[in-house]
């Protein structure tokens, strides 16, 4: 049970304490993780979602930037010493945000909106969209491909646009793993103040994997709620290229940046969907044909529909006597025979 961690040893607490600072410290200047469920959406069906990523790099930034020919200009005193000048995206590397998606026809979209910090800064904030589209739905392993665009802010660096194009393969309570591939388009504009007038634009772009799992009997089951719990590992390979310098003396950046991604999302699904024939009448029910029964035997005799009766012995059909009146088929008067005419006494 949870109180359980209240006899755990003291640096064991400790350990646990220190864990999210260890994060801080290792989350790197990019995301390039988009965690959602992976679960196909009825039409009317919705997602709520609460995610967090972490994005762990070799490095913290993206190279270092000299403003001027001074050496001493390219360096600034923060918390009793001097650091460098460095690059940055803008984006949180530690990220939280909430989600919703809506199912449509072989579709799914949505809006999301989050904070968190690092990107060469303690704090930024970014606001996205996203469209789905569901491939093979009628298969047993459908896809979902689209796209997620987002504007990211912060606070002291700049602005950026950054998108991530995946396709992945979906989950059921049968099949809870899930993968696919993604490529990142980013696109930014920085000009921070400790810069000294510098300021640059930057695209990078690249491609990479996404493996995850997503479990359908979490906690929240036990509420009565229908949700899922999702990890997600993203790994990518990322180039940089830097335009519009301005102010600036020397820049050294790494051409190639590898980066991978650790998420954990928590998603619920509205309980009112939207599924068609609901309200379908049942199909009439055949009603049996009358039945008479053998007075010997007990056993059913099936009536045929057709008025004919058989000859139990041969089998064949016994015709009715007629009544022996015909009809004209002009004046629709009766015709006697003519025979029965001539033995009818008066």
């Amino acid at each position: 049970m949870w109180f359980h961690i209240l006899f755990l040893p003291a640096k064991l607490i400790k350990r646990i304490l220190l864990f999210p600072l260890f994060l801080f410290i290792l989350s790197g200047c990019y995301n390039n993780s988009h965690i959602r469920t992976s679960k196909i959406l009825e039409e009317g069906e919705k997602a709520t979602s609460f995610n967090g990523s972490l994005n762990i790099a070799p490095e913290g930034n993206l190279g270092y930037i000299s403003p001027s020919e001074n050496y001493s200009y390219n360096y600034y005193w923060n918390n009793g010493s001097y650091q460098g000048l460095s690059v940055n995206t803008g984006l949180a590397g530690l990220r939280g945000e909430m989600s919703i998606l809506k199912g449509y026809k072989n579709s799914e979209a949505g809006l999301s909106g989050g904070v968190g910090v690092g990107g060469g800064s303690p704090f930024a904030w970014h606001v996205g969209l996203e469209y789905k589209k569901y491939i093979n739905s009628k298969n047993r392993r459908p896809f979902k491909a689209g796209i997620n665009i987002e504007l990211n802010k912060n606070v002291e660096i700049g602005t950026a646009i950054h998108s991530i194009q995946s396709i992945k393969t979906t989950t059921s309570k049968k099949n809870p793993f899930y993968g696919g591939l993604h490529s990142i388009f980013t696109y930014g504009s920085q000009e921070p103040e400790r810069y000294q007038g510098a300021s640059y634009n930057f695209l990078m772009k690249g491609v990479g994997i996404t493996l995850g799992v997503e479990n359908f009997s979490s906690i929240f089951s036990l509420f009565g709620m229908n949700t899922s719990t999702t990890l997600q590992i993203d790994a990518s390979l990322l180039s940089s290229k830097f335009l519009n310098l301005k102010g600036v003396y020397d820049i050294s950046v790494a051409e190639k940046y590898p980066t991978i991604s650790a998420s954990l999302g928590f998603n619920f699904f509205n309980t009112s969907l939207k599924k068609g024939n609901q309200l379908t009448p049942l199909p009439r029910p055949k009603i049996n044909p009358v039945l008479e029964f053998d007075p010997e035997s007990g056993d059913p005799i099936k009536k045929p529909p057709s008025g004919l009766e058989f000859n139990p012995e041969t089998g064949i059909p016994i015709k009715k006597k007629s009544s022996g009146v015909e009809f004209d088929p002009e004046t629709g008067e009766p015709v006697f025979d003519k025979n029965q005419n001539k033995n009818r006494r008066y």
